[in-house]
């Protein structure tokens, strides 16, 4: 179901998304019938809002992470070309000996392996040099990407946390018999109050990302 799920994210974005959207709303709105249409409109709404930022987001995350696993494989890659050129290995062998394990999705690592390969055969460096300065250089960003996302984990962590807060703001209402639920959902105060916080979140996961992307790191 998850590998399912994902290739959806995957090759059908946006159709996943909405479809994702389009669901949680129906579902919301079915178990919001009791309190009214206004209740059904809001509850369809957010929850539709909700789904669509989470598949987003996990879409996004995805994305990330398959391109770190391209980025290390290009490097492994680039690194078995250094040892064959090393070895004695004709040139266009080793290119083409590598070109059916090489990650598409390593653009920047193409490129960077482009201008080291056109140095070499213009001003007659060593190829093999030249690639093992490469592997070692992206083995080196990866490290330091590593570590910028080591060190913004706990900005995530309290990110999600306040994401999640609310929900069980609201859960410890029912529980305690407020009735929360309907409040939000079927008054105008209470519409209000779930559009303002819907903002405040939405603005508050904007300004972590942007602290995220201060060192440097993709926001997950």
């Amino acid at each position: 179901m998850r590998t399912t799920l994902s290739a959806l994210l995957t090759h059908r974005p946006r159709t996943t998304v909405a479809a994702m959207a389009a669901t949680a709303g129906l579902a919301a709105a079915w178990t919001a019938e009791s309190l009214g249409p206004l209740a059904m409109i809001t509850a369809a709404l957010t929850a539709a809002t909700y789904t669509a930022a989470a598949a987003t987001a996990a879409r996004l995350t995805l994305q990330r992470s398959r391109l770190r696993e391209a980025r290390r494989a290009a490097a492994d890659t680039v690194a078995y070309l250094a040892a064959d050129l090393a070895a004695g290995t004709d040139p266009n062998r080793a290119v083409a000996a590598i070109e059916a394990d090489w990650p598409h999705r390593a653009e920047t690592t193409t490129r960077r392996l482009a201008a080291a390969w056109k140095v070499a055969a213009e001003i007659g460096a060593p190829a093999a040099e030249l690639c093992r300065r490469l592997a070692e250089q992206l083995r080196e960003d990866e490290q330091a990407a590593a570590r910028s996302r080591a060190q913004t984990a706990s900005i995530r962590a309290t990110a999600a946390l306040l994401t999640a807060l609310p929900v069980g703001g609201v859960a410890l209402g029912q529980a305690l018999g407020v009735d929360a639920v309907a409040f939000l959902l079927a008054t105008g105060p209470g519409i209000a109050c779930l559009a303002a916080a819907i903002t405040l979140q939405a603005a508050g996961l904007a300004w972590t990302r942007a602290l995220i992307a201060s060192v440097g790191v993709e926001a997950a």
